[in-house]
């Protein structure tokens, strides 16, 4: 059996407030093998960790990213809608989540938010940054935006990318060979064993989202899959591990 790894959604996002410094340090500390995270660019073209296009959600505040400098996104707070205890917690750079994780083994799902707003240069932004900080044979680069993720392939063939989709595809595995990715990232109700099986075979990774439930997650793993992105990377560590030990171990099933 496939040992599927697991990636935080936006951090461990049920227990700290999402992609912030403190969600993405509970979910290493939690045992994640990956985390996922969202970026856009900024009015003077630094790549920030937010989910939305627009500021009033988690931040309280009217207006867009894409309006505001680094410099006042960085004075404002994103913790307090989730808890009192996470009041002080702001937007953070890319480049100091690189930073942090520079000397660990987790593996970063990087997503380009550029599909309501669109962002001319950020894929060379983040690319920039993933190559200084080192992080080009662990990082993946998605999109629901697949101009972008063609884009990429183009200038930097080496990168590990993935195509974002909810629809239920037929045979993905065959349009990610079209548009020359490596991997596809569907929502878990649009990934059946016959999507995990085709894609195996052709030598595409799979890793579904939002996968927050046992059951499903059990089904996935069994299917295969290379890694569940969930919001609640403790518990699915706790189905992998039932299913599959780690290497060097006599596998349970």
């Amino acid at each position: 059996m496939t040992r599927t790894l697991v990636y935080a959604h936006r951090g461990s996002s049920r227990s700290a407030p999402e992609n912030t410094m403190a969600a993405f340090m509970k979910a290493v500390s939690e045992g994640a093998e990956g985390i996922e995270l969202d970026v856009h660019l900024t009015a003077n073209r630094e790549v920030v960790v937010i989910h939305d296009e627009t500021l009033d959600r988690t931040a309280g505040v009217p207006g867009k990213v894409a309006d505001k400098s680094a410099g006042e996104l960085a004075r404002l707070r994103v913790g307090r809608w989730f808890s009192e205890d996470f009041a002080d917690e702001r937007i953070p750079l890319l480049s100091e989540v690189l930073e942090w994780l520079r000397d660990t083994d987790v593996e970063l799902n990087i997503e380009l938010k550029n599909g309501i707003i669109r962002y001319p240069g950020l894929e060379e932004a983040v690319v920039g940054l993933v190559e200084r900080y080192g992080f080009t044979d662990r990082v993946v680069i998605s999109s629901f935006n697949h101009f972008s993720l063609r884009h990429l392939r183009h200038f930097r063939p080496g990168l590990r990318l993935a195509a974002l989709y909810v629809c239920g595809m037929v045979e993905p595995w065959m349009y990610a060979k079209h548009l020359g990715v490596d991997g596809i990232h569907p929502h878990h109700l649009a990934c059946p064993d016959e999507v995990v099986e085709g894609c195996r075979k052709s030598g595409i990774r799979v890793r579904p989202w939002t996968v927050d439930d046992p059951a499903e997650a059990e089904r996935l793993i069994r299917a295969g899959v290379d890694a569940l992105i969930t919001n609640l990377p403790s518990k699915m560590l706790e189905v992998r591990n039932r299913l599959v030990r780690l290497p060097g171990e006599e596998e349970q099933c």
